[in-house]
């Protein structure tokens, strides 16, 4: 059906529909449904307005009221088709808050008829309680940006007030990330367990025994052809990619199998198969051990996972796994407390991938540099160089540019908005939760490929921890709701995430409770 009899046969459907008495409302609602209108674009079709003509309404209304007396900044037809369809790919506007009231305003319907599913599901958790408050308290378009800068709570203020539990209820009600209804109606405090995990749930257990007992002792019979090496080198990149998807259980079950079969490898290599290309495949699986051990605390393990690492890219000479390694060992210290030893490795990784001639803007060199300029500006930041780590970040950020996109070579994440993510984190470092929380409103994680999910959780979590410290716990609480939705493993194994959701639980009250009680519950980390 072309544009203009489609068009015909819409207004002939009104015409009938607004005969019978139904509103705009029932109108836009029949119109997504036989169209497949996003809500926005259902409920502009409803008054019969094209983009242009719907824009012309909007800006008039926004004179009206204030917003835009001048008409400074007129909305034109593509920019509302761009908000129409967002979250859509290659429709970066998102619509804000303030957005979506004047266009209730002007549609003459609720804000929350003009965002669905894929809206709330992409939608910051700060923008969706706002839309709650909007809607919940009848707030005009003109007033949404005072409502905006007025919703910190005092920090010292022990309880959420009525109006913040409300906020709260509702956003978890929309994202469909919990269930509400309290269990008892006075339900007591829970603590949590704010240590990396419960005792007696040894994770590495096997992994342990996998890198600590040798090849030539476990004697695999299964790995001796160049067909499972083959198979081995595809595990290998699957325990990245569970690790990065924060399935850490899924990458411990994979891992002592992987490192095992390798080693043997390494000790005996089959006809056919290159030694180095093993050796290659021996540093990735170290590599994701040492991530791996590292993250679940197990600091002795990934110190010793990485230290083979290192010592496997420099059998396969290939320098930028040396530096993956390398940086891997410097985790370890910065995670210790070591900071001028992780320094110093960080720096002497940096040095020597610097020192390379002929292939420095390779996107594999350039993501390994950018990555060890990270956790060295973490590092100063922990020692107070605040001028160091911003020179850091700085370069990182250039680094970020060279290479031109979000990425993830040899699974390190690094891209423009992975430095916003350690942006974030430096400013809660350094206990500005203002800066970190408006560096965070700013980032957008659809970027970031697909696999990496725990990184999308981490900038979750900081923002959660944030929003804590200013006291906004509806905010804080909404964010470690996303964090268990989208890595609940991450809550069992990361102190920050166990320590926020303590510091929630222990200033909550009512239905809140019930919430949050459930998270640490089905996270593992009640006491």
């Amino acid at each position: 059906m072309g544009k203009t009899s489609q068009r015909v046969e819409q207004e002939e459907l009104r015409a009938r529909m607004r005969a019978v008495g139904m509103s705009h409302d029932e109108i836009a609602t029949e119109f997504a449904r036989r169209y497949s209108y996003r809500p926005r674009a259902a409920h502009r079709v409803a008054h019969g307005w094209t983009q242009a003509q719907a824009a012309g309404h909007i800006n008039a209304h926004a004179a009206r009221v204030g917003l835009d007396p001048g008409g400074a900044a007129p909305l034109t037809g593509p920019g509302l088709c761009e908000r129409e369809l967002w979250p859509q790919p290659n429709n970066r506007r998102r619509p804000t808050p303030q957005f979506l009231a004047l266009l209730a305003e002007v549609y003459g319907t609720s804000i929350h008829n003009l965002i669905d599913l894929d809206d709330r599901e992409q939608m910051p958790p700060a923008d969706l309680l706002l839309i709650s408050t909007i809607r919940v308290e009848g707030v005009p378009a003109s007033a949404v940006g005072s409502l905006a800068r007025t919703k910190a709570v005092d920090v010292e203020a022990p309880l959420m007030t009525a109006l913040n539990r409300q906020q709260f209820l509702l956003a978890v009600s929309i994202s469909g990330v919990a269930a509400v209804t309290p269990r008892q109606p006075a339900a007591p405090a829970v603590s949590v367990n704010t240590s990396r995990a419960p005792a007696g749930d040894d994770l590495l257990a096997d992994l342990r025994e996998a890198v600590t007992v040798p090849a030539e002792w476990s004697a695999d019979p299964g790995v001796t052809s160049a067909g499972a090496f083959a198979d081995l080198e595809a595990r290998g990149r699957e325990c990245h990619n569970r690790y990065q998807r924060a399935d850490y259980a899924g990458a411990a079950r994979l891992l002592p199998a992987v490192v095992r079969g390798i080693d043997t490898l390494v000790a005996d290599s089959p006809a056919g198969v290159d030694h180095r290309a093993v050796r290659r495949s021996q540093a990735v699986a170290y590599i994701a051990a040492a991530k791996l051990a590292t993250r679940t605390g197990d600091h002795d393990l990934a110190w010793l996972a990485a230290d083979r690492g290192q010592h496997a890219a420099l059998a396969a000479d290939t320098p930028v796994l040396l530096a993956t390694a390398r940086r891997q060992i410097a985790c370890v210290f910065h995670d210790t407390g070591r900071l001028a030893d992780a320094e110093r490795v960080a720096l002497s990784a940096l040095d020597a991938l610097n020192r390379r001639r002929g292939d420095e803007d390779h996107p594999d060199i350039v993501s390994a540099r950018g990555a060890l300029l990270l956790l060295a500006a973490m590092t100063s930041v922990r020692q107070g160089e605040r001028a160091q780590a911003r020179r850091r970040l700085t370069a990182a950020a250039e680094q970020a540019g060279t290479l031109g996109r979000d990425d993830n070579r040899l699974w390190s994440a690094f891209g423009p908005t992975n430095v916003a993510i350690h942006t974030l984190t430096a400013a809660l470092t350094l206990d500005d939760p203002t800066e970190a929380v408006a560096v965070g409103e700013q980032i957008d994680t659809r970027l970031l490929p697909p696999p990496l999910v725990g990184r999308r959780a981490r900038l979750h979590l900081d923002l959660a921890d944030g929003h804590a410290r200013l006291g906004e716990d509806a905010v804080a609480a909404v964010h470690i709701l996303d964090v268990a939705r989208r890595a609940p493993q991450l809550l069992r194994v990361d102190p920050t995430a166990r320590a926020v959701l303590a510091t929630l639980l222990s200033r909550a009250r009512g239905s809140i409770v019930s919430v949050l009680r459930d998270v640490a519950e089905q996270a593992g980390v009640a006491a």
